[in-house]
Formats: C-alpha cells, structure tokens, sequence
C-alpha cells in the first residue's frame, strides 16, 4: 500500500467497545473496539490488508483503535457509531455480541527506522445490537454495622476505647 486509504470491514462481531470516552490503558488516550470472526477465510482477507488478527478460542480477533489526539496536538474526534439505516447509535450501547461493520482510515507510515501501515478506526455501522446493560448482577451485601473494627495502626478497637 502506498497511499492512504479508507477500508471497509464487513460482517463482523463487536465486542469491548469503548466509544464513549476514550481509554488510557498505556498513557495514549484512545477509542476502541474488538473485532472478531470465526470464518478463516475473512480472518485471512483481513490480515491481507494490514488488520493484525490473532487467533483465540476459536475466533480470529483484532483490536482497532482511534487516538483521541493528532500527533499535533488537535482533536481526532470521536469514532462515528450509526445503525444499519445510518442513523446515528449511541455508543454506549453497543455490547458484546453484536454484529457490524467497520471502517478504517490506513496509511503507510515511515518513522524513527520502522515502517509499515497504521490502521485508525474511524466508523461503526451496527448491524444487529446487541443492547449492553452493564454489570450490575454483582455487589456488594448490605451491612448492619460501619463501625471500624480496627485503629489505623491495626490494633483491633475493644469497647472500652470509647
């Protein structure tokens, strides 16, 4: 590839979207979702065009991502979600599991001695939603008492203290 170009992943499973606000896992601030396909034969075209896919539990998958700064300094902007009629989706509400397609922005890149082709993530067009509801199924038990069983320096607290 030589020059930059836009890519259309079709048909593919979405999952770990984090759209809304963006992530800073390892100090870069970005936007991101896993793809995923159990067809060897996609996996295959994808890694044809520059889309790294690793093979895990029977699916190939690939995490794309989108900073949420330019190398300048400016604004990325935020990935564009829509549904299957290209309306716009809210974000937040893509949950694992659901289908879609995606698009890419890719370009070649040759910098400090190491050369290659950059993918950003660019647009979300959600097929069939799969609605997240979060994961309020676990927490914590109500409890009759708050009072400390122990001082700061972890001695334990009798009641003849008070």
């Amino acid at each position: 590839m030589d020059k930059p170009r836009n890519f259309v992943i079709s048909g593919v499973e979405l999952n770990w979207a984090k759209l809304v606000n963006p992530q800073s896992p390892f100090g870069t601030s970005q936007y991101e979702v896993q793809i995923a396909t159990e067809d060897k034969a996609k996996a295959k075209e994808l890694s044809d065009n520059h889309i790294n896919m690793k093979e895990k539990d029977g699916k190939f998958i690939a995490s794309l991502k989108r900073k949420e700064f330019k190398a300048n300094g400016e604004s990325n902007g935020k990935v564009r979600v829509v549904d299957s009629a290209k309306q716009p989706l809210d974000a937040g509400t893509i949950g694992n599991g659901s289908q879609g397609n995606v698009i890419v922005f890719q370009y070649p890149y040759d910098t400090a001695g190491r050369k290659g082709i950059a993918s950003s993530l660019t647009a979300i067009q959600v097929t069939d939603l799969v609605v997240y509801s979060g994961s309020d199924s676990v927490d914590f038990e109500v409890l009759e008492s708050i009072a400390p069983t122990s001082t700061p320096t972890g001695d334990a607290i009798s009641d003849e203290m008070f």
